[in-house]
């Protein structure tokens, strides 16, 4: 329960942050994914994180946990999410049918304020998602059959965010361990829930191309990434939310491998 409410609390700080930075509308998206980057960058901090009790602004009668200081963490962890929502909204428009894309339009331009900030206050972080967006859709331009190459640009994406800022040689080796493996278990598993979807809409699916489809073959890919995310993470030096972190990374990537992989079995 301790470690429930503290998870909570950092995604409450990250809601919190994101209003004050960006306003009402970036609220509306903020992703459990956002909220693990800060996690896990606050847990190795040296500064104590001490929370306090405030009244949510969606829910005046419920009362949650904020962090009671600034924290760098939140900031990056804010900007990355309105940067990375600016290019999944392009991306959305691309992909939609004609009335969705029109939807997706007007919330781009509610979006586009936030991100013009984000990329001033983040020039970095803007700069490394660009790349990743470019090298993605080259991937996707040329309908590339290799799995490994459709998820190197999360890999490498997630791999630069999480050893931001680490001066340190080593302990930048090991943060970029565990960034590279999280963001390639990420792409794989999206792709693979996504690819009765995918198939449907004839949007780009490694998994759908050549013979990628074998689902014991991507279920043992997945979960050998899982397995080499938790290796790096046992590399390095937590200081806290020891618990959430491994409960995410030992147990919650295993059963959402296992339980996307049985769904494509019973929808076959």
């Amino acid at each position: 329960m301790c470690e429930d409410e503290a998870y909570k609390g950092i995604y409450c700080s990250l809601c919190k942050e994101l209003g004050k930075r960006y306003g009402i509308v970036s609220r509306m998206f903020l992703s459990y994914d956002s909220s693990f980057l800060a996690l896990t960058l606050m847990a190795l901090s040296e500064e104590k994180i001490c929370f306090e009790q405030k009244r949510c602004p969606f829910n005046p009668a419920k009362k949650c946990n904020f962090c009671s200081q600034s924290r760098k963490e939140l900031e990056f962890a804010a900007d990355i999410s309105v940067l990375l929502l600016y290019h999944k909204i392009r991306d959305n428009i691309q992909d939609s049918t004609i009335f969705k894309a029109l939807l997706y339009r007007i919330i781009l331009l509610l979006v586009l304020p936030s991100y013009k900030k984000a990329k001033k206050l983040c020039p970095d972080g803007a700069k490394i998602i660009g790349q990743y967006i470019s090298q993605q859709n080259k991937v996707e331009e040329k309908q590339s059959r290799s799995v490994d190459e459709a998820a190197e640009p999360t890999a490498i994406l997630l791999k630069k965010l999480y050893s931001m800022g680490e001066t340190d040689d080593d302990a930048r080796l090991v943060r970029e361990q565990v960034g590279y493996h999280l963001g390639r278990w990420v792409y794989l598993i999206d792709a693979f829930d996504d690819m009765e979807k995918d198939r449907k809409s004839g949007n780009y699916n490694p998994f759908l191309l050549g013979n990628n489809d074998n689902y014991e073959k991507i279920k043992g890919d997945i979960l050998m990434t899982a397995g080499e995310a938790a290796k790096a993470y046992e590399l390095l030096d937590i200081k806290c939310f020891g618990g959430i972190i491994e409960n995410v990374i030992y147990d919650g990537l295993y059963y959402e491998t296992i339980k996307i992989y049985e769904r494509r079995l019973k929808n076959e």
